[in-house]
């Protein structure tokens, strides 16, 4: 493709200036954008014709003072490594979509993050988002080779958002309020999360994340449905603020000994199933805790007529003992159920 120099300095949109020349067939050298630009657009229809040339075989980096990323602006450029946009604001759906050279990329003036921004950037090793508020669904899929994420100013993360980001060890996020489902789903590599403002865990949010060893969400008051299923190298887990626990929470946390909720209202079925190292448990809410089903023990010492003692115990506030062992589903553990002290 021909390499073309763009001289008019009114231009405002990247995808105009393409138009401008040759159509479909234009490269534009990363050099030669107007200052000018503020907007850098695709859609899904005329994106493989016009924008993809844009970077395809021939620009690798780009340095741009445009406001806007517009959606599928970026789609499947594969010859791009890095970008930067100190004074963009938003980035569209799709925008860098398979980019599957992107290495790095930095946004300090981002607050939106499109869904599939990211999608599938397999090579993508640094994020930097200061000032994001919101990241979309499925916005960094299967963004293997990230190590660590930071997003100080992020409120809520969308489903998928981290979906089997394999290479995953640490994330930040101090202001976050809500995790999506299936957020970060098999991040095989993360050892611990702190969500010290989540208030809220969708369902499978980090399901088979088998090397997760600690969990704090110290305000969180509801976790989805399989939020933590198979995370089998769970130890300990603090959830102070909880009420809700859905069914299959914590389902086969194989490593998982001992958990305290104390503001706990309710258990879904089969929460702790085959958490088969659960030594015990402790509920401290004035009322009798609602019990999905049975099954919310089965599989570990709780149910097991093996274990004598106070290894499988179930604590339950003192005054409340006899009315636990004669609640709906609690009967089938009033072996178990024993006071604080």
């Amino acid at each position: 493709m021909t390499i073309y120099t763009i001289k008019d300095t009114t231009l405002t949109n990247i995808a105009d200036a393409i138009r401008e020349k040759t159509g479909s067939t234009a490269t534009i050298a990363v050099e030669s954008f107007p200052s000018a630009i503020r907007a850098i657009e695709g859609n899904s229809s005329d994106s493989d014709e016009i924008l993809t040339s844009l970077i395809e075989g021939t620009v690798t980096s780009i340095n741009n003072n445009c406001t806007k990323v517009g959606s599928c602006a970026f789609y499947s450029c594969s010859s791009l490594t890095s970008v930067s946009f100190p004074v963009c604001t938003s980035i569209g759906t799709y925008a860098f979509y398979r980019c599957s050279s992107l290495t790095s990329v930095n946004f300090p003036s981002c607050t939106s993050i499109g869904t599939y921004a990211f999608y599938s950037c397999s090579r993508l090793t640094s994020v930097s988002f200061p000032v994001c508020t919101s990241i979309g669904g499925n916005a960094f899929y299967r963004c293997s080779s990230l190590t660590s994420v930071n997003f100080p100013s992020c409120t809520s993360i969308g489903t998928y958002a981290f979906y089997s980001c394999s290479r995953l060890t640490s994330v930040s996020f101090p202001v976050c309020t809500s995790i999506g489902g299936n957020a970060f789903y098999r991040c095989s590599s993360l050892t611990s999360v702190n969500f010290p403002s989540c208030t809220s865990i969708d369902t499978y949010a980090f399901e088979y994340c088998s090397r997760l060893t600690s969990v704090s969400f110290p305000v969180c008051t509801s976790i989805g449905t399989y939020a933590f299923n198979r995370c089998s190298s769970l130890t300990s887990v603090s959830f102070p603020a909880c009420t809700n626990i859905g069914g299959g929470a914590f389902n086969s946390c194989s490593s998982l000994t001992s958990v305290s909720f104390p503001a706990c209202t309710s258990i879904g079925n089969g929460a702790f199933e085959y958490c088969s190292r659960l030594t015990n448990l402790t509920l401290g809410n004035s009322k009798v805790v609602i019990l999905g089903s049975i099954n919310a023990f089965n599989g570990t010492p709780m149910s097991s007529s093996v274990y004598t003692g106070s290894f499988g115990s179930i604590y339950v506030p003192a005054s409340l003992v006899t009315a636990y062992k004669s609640a709906t589903n609690w009967t089938a553990y009033s072996s178990r159920i024993t006071a604080i002290v």
